[in-house]
């Protein structure tokens, strides 16, 4: 299940590694929009196969910016 990006902005932070066993719900990273924050939180429990995106990165709204197998 691929996680998107809700709009252009920054990646601040990633708080949950490729690997990780998440929950429905887990913050997975924040990005920043407008100098507005926007947590990214696991849509569905499961293990975060892939972390797409670095702290820093500029993102477009849509990107692909995580991969969770639930």
């Amino acid at each position: 299940m691929d996680i998107w990006s809700p709009a252009v902005g920054k990646v601040l932070r990633i708080t949950v590694q490729a690997g990780a066993q998440v929950q429905r719900g887990d913050e997975l990273m924040v990005i920043e929009s407008m100098k507005v924050e926007i947590p990214i939180k696991a849509p569905a429990s499961g293990t975060l196969r892939d972390v797409r995106v670095n702290p820093g990165d500029q993102i477009q709204r849509g990107a692909v910016l995580a991969i969770l197998d639930s």
